[in-house]
């Protein structure tokens, strides 16, 4: 036996340096091709740092750079402890979080602080130092209206996108950065109004909706009309409904989209009036002056689409559960012999 095969043999029988093709590195490996043979069953040595042809032993690659941790934690401390990076990199903060934080240090006096703190200050780019304040205020005002992560990040990146283009000079801060949460929340699908979001900044709806038209038009950034179904859980749970009606009202607006009648209707007031039809559905006592309540609509809007609803919704709903039941009572009748 020659020595590259007892090396490959040596590989194989080490469960350690086996990849699953559930890990992302293995997957991306079996891209490779042996030169020599053509096999694309690549094993990745990670003590060696090699990339073996499992079908001939060449050695394809050596010195692999693995980004894999060379470490274990067993629990949250130890993760702390023997983590040796820094937080992720964010675009909602200064210099996307690489820049240098100088901590105090008992070997420097107070004014060598104040010195070092100063000159950080002076180092930092004029594009960072004119998005420092709008950036502030994305991540307060997001605090404040509990919206998750990605759109967070979403909105510090429009903004940035923005500034780049040199289209927040000149205009209010705070009604382009409401402006920027706004369009956030409605590219990654959050459920939230512009009223709700301009009375965070004591703004007028009217005068955040000109600088979001004004920012978007000018970047060409695609900004998705918002569907009613994203409403239906913010309605429930205002209202304290069971989940059910979730479902059900999902499923309503599937058909109330398969006729037509969602086009062109305002998607929180065709939310309401689904989930409305959904709670007369199963029985659950709420009025249309609470369902408007809870996305800030009129009671004439949610009484509309409701009607809508009942005319052209509930005759396929009610074929719908016919059908059900028809194939249930099949199933459940014995098979005669």
């Amino acid at each position: 036996m020659s020595k590259s095969d007892s090396s490959l043999n040596e590989i194989k029988r080490s469960s350690k340096y086996e990849r699953s093709s559930d890990d992302p590195h293995y997957s991306m490996e079996r891209k490779r091709i042996c030169p020599r043979c053509g096999s694309t069953k690549i094993i990745v040595d990670a003590e060696r740092g090699e990339l073996v042809c499992s079908e001939c032993g060449l050695v394809i690659s050596k010195g692999l750079f693995l980004e894999g941790k060379d470490w274990r934690a067993f629990s949250t401390e130890e993760f702390i402890e023997r983590a040796r990076s820094g937080a992720p990199v964010s675009p909602t903060r200064t210099a996307y979080g690489l820049d240098t934080k100088i901590a105090y240090s008992k070997g420097l006096s107070g004014r060598s602080m104040r010195m070092l703190r100063r000159t950080k200050k002076h180092v930092r780019s004029r594009k960072e130092k004119r998005v420092m304040p709008a950036l502030f205020k994305i991540r307060a005002i997001a605090e404040r209206l509990d919206l998750p992560t990605h759109t967070v990040e979403d909105a510090a990146k429009l903004y940035r996108l923005a500034s780049s283009a040199g289209l927040v000079k000149g205009r209010s801060m705070d009604a382009m950065v409401a402006a920027v949460i706004y369009a956030a929340c409605r590219r990654t699908e959050v459920p939230r109004f512009l009223q709700e979001i301009a009375s965070f900044f004591e703004l007028t709806e009217k005068e955040v909706g000109r600088s979001f038209r004004f920012l978007f038009r000018k970047l060409d950034v695609r900004i998705p009309p918002p569907k009613p179904e994203i409403y239906v859980s913010r309605i429930v749970s205002k209202l304290k409904l069971p989940q059910s009606i979730v479902t059900k009202s999902i499923r309503i607006l599937r058909i109330a989209r398969e006729v037509g009648v969602t086009l062109g209707r305002e998607p929180a007031g065709t939310a309401a009036g689904a989930v409305y039809l959904a709670t007369q559905e199963e029985g659950i006592h709420r009025t249309q002056r609470e369902l408007a309540q809870a996305v800030s609509v009129t009671e004439v809007t949610v009484r509309n689409r409701y009607r809508e609803f009942l005319e052209k919704v509930k005759p396929l709903l009610e074929k719908e559960r016919l059908e059900k039941e028809k194939k249930e009572e099949e199933i459940a009748e014995p098979v005669s012999l």
